[in-house]
């Protein structure tokens, strides 16, 4: 099945997971829980799972399946490859399937700079945003907050910035052609959700800028349009042009990871 997931509440989808998924090593986290920490009051229609080795990861979904998921119809071709000769080298590998109440349920194994993400700790630190510093152990259900750690002094609830480990190097312009053409668009979307992004969005035009000005004297021509893209998104997001961030993530030809993950199947 590949249809429009079914909204629902944040709260209500994080407890139907971690009852499905209860006894299996996996950390609930992301959006879905930033939601939950920050009361808003919006539908939720999809929730991810990280679990921490390929074994879990197949051993999940076939659990998922035997309790009534289906798997999403793009997703079932990839399904059929990993059961004939496993991942591969894909950095990052994802399953999504319907819950049978229609959430849309993404379970992911990643690699994080070379090695499996092991920990929900490890997990959170993998994101680019700081107000994703919370999570669940779907193994016991355990609830962990990260704020505390990774942001020590602030209160619950107030604006944050990029996490520290991404924060310096986006700051100072090393931003990745893969992270420099979708990361606006998290912005943008993270802000319509609702969210207080005024230091993240101090983090995102300062590294845009900076990325900007390096590859604007490059001498590869591709290079310099690049810098030339980056600097007009440091604009829109110093001016809170953010209906034009959103149209722009619309009109970009983003490669289909999926068709990627089938390349490096193959």
């Amino acid at each position: 099945m590949s249809s429009t997931p079914a909204p629902i509440a944040a709260t209500n989808a994080i407890d139907q997971i971690l009852h499905d998924l209860k006894g299996f090593n996996g950390f609930l986290t992301g959006s879905t829980v930033a939601a939950q920490d920050h009361n808003l009051q919006f539908a939720w229609s999809d929730i991810d799972v990280f679990m921490p080795t390929s074994h879990t990861l197949v051993a999940a979904v076939q659990h998922l399946l035997s309790v009534g998921y289906k798997l999403d119809d793009r997703f079932s071709r990839v399904w059929v490859r990993w059961l004939r000769y496993g991942f591969k080298s894909w950095h990052t590998n994802s399953m999504r399937l319907h819950s049978p109440g229609g959430v849309e349920t993404n379970l992911i194994y990643k690699l994080t700079e070379g090695h499996a993400a092991t920990s929900l700790a490890e997990v959170i630190e993998s994101f680019d945003f700081g107000l994703l510093c919370t999570g669940y152990e779907t193994e016991t259900g355990a609830y962990r907050d990260m704020q505390s750690y990774l942001f020590p002094g602030t209160a619950k609830g107030q604006a944050l910035p990029m996490m520290p480990n991404k924060r310096a190097n986006w700051r100072d312009g090393f931003i990745s052609d893969y992270n420099g053409l979708r990361e606006f668009g998290r912005y943008a979307k993270y802000h319509g959700y609702g969210y207080d992004m005024s230091l993240v969005k101090d983090d995102m035009a300062e590294g845009y800028r900076a990325a900007s000005l390096y590859l604007s004297d490059h001498f590869d021509e591709d290079k310099q349009a690049r810098g030339q893209i980056y600097e007009t998104i440091a604009d829109k997001i110093e001016d809170d042009r953010i209906d034009e961030l959103v149209k722009a993530t619309k009109q970009i030809d983003y490669k289909d990871s999926l068709d990627a993950i089938m390349e490096a199947l193959e």
